[in-house]
């Protein structure tokens, strides 16, 4: 049996969370604004011609600013070197990323497939540092120019927030909502068989005081002992009726008949009459039982099949309920990684070293 208590603890959880998912919004569906810092101090001055050949992409386009990306707990969806996140926002090898399709320049996009194989290497302070020993580490996302910067930053947390939500936290929303709402359905039936089982019960008040019979099966039985019962009535009705018809027609020949003929075929019409009356009786009699007995094995068979409905309802719900109960710890885990957006985003300029691009 389902308790009253594990009812609306489940249905005071549901409605919380489903709150909580309307009041949180799609994350795909808020903008994301960012204030930006531009730093006098610039990075490097980085030397070309000391890079090595892997880096020479790199060097090539010389690019001009650097977004400084605080990795900042929960880190579990900020795209850093050397994690499937990057892969996934700048691309690999095998496949182009997020910021292929995110609103940067196509020179920024060029620079971005051309050096997507660096991006993903953690080895190099070009990438990563940590500036403050007890601070977080940065990542570094460079642009061709200040409004690629702007926008490249903006791509990134757009993009941990993407792949958070569509990746990770809507399948659990989603799983959420449907089991929520699996949980109505089962208890909304539930009520209902509920209301069936006592229609069933009062419809068997009655006749369980008056049938001699106590199970669908002995009704059964009283039913067919009832319908040979109806059958001779009706064979026995049919006899009389072509009885009185035979006396109705001798009556109509009356006139050549004695008196003493005349009274005989009014006394024998009479007691055909009665006969009749009585066989009659026995029929409806025997037809409102069978209609009793029916109702009967309907409402049993009504009852029986309630109660079997409820039960497989209790056992689904009970498992359904305490299965949606135990998502509660894994959704707010889930919402917990929920990626921070900063209140200010630095832009470092990008200083190279005066050399000639031959070297």
């Amino acid at each position: 049996m389902i308790s009253s208590a594990m009812n609306r603890s489940v249905a005071v959880f549901v409605l919380a969370l489903v709150c909580s998912l309307v009041q949180g919004g799609e994350p795909t569906q808020i903008p994301i604004q960012l204030e930006f810092e531009i730093s006098p101090t610039p990075l490097g001055p980085y030397i070309a011609s000391g890079m090595g050949s892997e880096w020479q992409p790199f060097a090539s386009y010389r690019p001009s600013y650097a977004v400084a990306i605080p990795l900042v707990s929960p880190i579990d969806w900020l795209p850093s070197p050397a994690r499937h996140t990057m892969d996934n926002f700048v691309g690999n090898a095998k496949w182009g990323g997020y910021a292929e399709e995110a609103r940067l320049s196509e020179q920024q996009k060029a620079f971005v497939r051309a050096t997507k194989t660096l991006l993903n290497n953690p080895r190099t302070s070009l990438l990563m540092d940590r500036p403050d020993p007890n601070g977080p580490q940065r990542v570094f996302l460079y642009t061709l120019s200040l409004a690629d910067a702007k926008d490249m930053a903006q791509a990134y947390y757009q993009f941990a927030r993407n792949d958070w939500w569509w990746g990770y936290f809507d399948s659990r929303s989603k799983k959420v909502r449907e089991s929520a709402e699996k949980v109505a359905r089962e208890q909304k039936r539930l009520a209902e068989v509920e209301q069936q089982i006592e229609t069933a019960q009062k419809s068997l008040e009655g006749p369980q005081k008056t049938v001699p019979y106590r199970t669908e099966s002995e009704a059964h039985e009283a039913i067919g002992e009832l319908d040979r019962m109806l059958n001779a009535a009706q064979v026995e009705s049919a006899g009389i009726k072509a009885k009185m018809q035979a006396i109705m027609k001798h009556q109509r020949d009356s006139q050549r008949l004695g008196q003493e003929i005349i009274n005989r075929l009014e006394m024998m019409y009479v007691e055909e009459a009665i006969v009749l009356q009585g066989t009659e009786a026995r029929r409806q009699m025997a037809t409102q039982l069978r209609e009793q007995a029916n109702r009967f094995i309907d409402s049993k068979s009504a009852l029986t099949s309630a109660l079997g409905e409820k039960k497989s309802l209790e056992e689904r719900l009970a498992a359904d309920q305490k299965a949606l109960a135990d998502l509660q710890p894994e959704v707010e885990a889930t919402r917990q990684q929920e990626p921070k957006i900063p209140n200010k985003v630095i832009i470092y300029p990008v200083k190279w070293a005066n050399e000639s691009r031959g070297n």
